[in-house]
């Protein structure tokens, strides 16, 4: 752990210089919000949803099966890249803290998609913020060794 940091300022600025230069013109990439190589598992690629609080749905009964009319392209890709480097590939729906749904978090391992349905085959389990906590760390530390 010595070659790395804790994190600290959340870096926007590569987002906000990307779009600019785009001007409108729609993206052929996306981006990862989290990429590790776990020394046992390999490649893990973590996706972040927020459930905003205004929603109907809270972390633990959203699904990206529900809005992939919407944003199926951002999930396929995600797939294909976790295929390409034999990397699991987890969603975590998660809440704002402070806000009435801060204690929901769900994860979905993504086993299988069908690009026209969705999310086929998949691994899901509902956290507390503390649960999570744990298990994202241990994976954490266990990925600096």
């Amino acid at each position: 752990m010595a070659n790395s940091k804790p994190l600290g300022m959340d870096d926007e600025s590569g987002f906000a210089f990307v779009k600019e230069i785009l001007d409108g013109q729609v993206t052929c990439a996306i981006n990862f919000d989290r990429l590790q190589k776990h020394p046992k598992h390999g490649y893990i690629i973590f996706e972040f949803l927020l459930c905003e609080e205004a929603q109907v749905v809270t972390p633990h009964t959203s699904h990206p099966n529900r809005y992939w009319h919407k944003n199926a392209q951002k999930f396929i890709s995600l797939y294909r890249v976790s295929k390409d480097l034999e990397a699991h590939l987890f969603l975590v729906n998660y809440a704002k803290s402070g806000t009435k749904h801060e204690d929901k978090i769900r994860v979905i391992l993504v086993q299988d998609i069908d690009e026209q349905k969705g999310i086929t085959k998949e691994q899901s389990k509902n956290y507390n913020r503390a649960e999570f906590a744990k298990w994202f760390r241990k994976l954490n530390k266990e990925s600096c060794q």
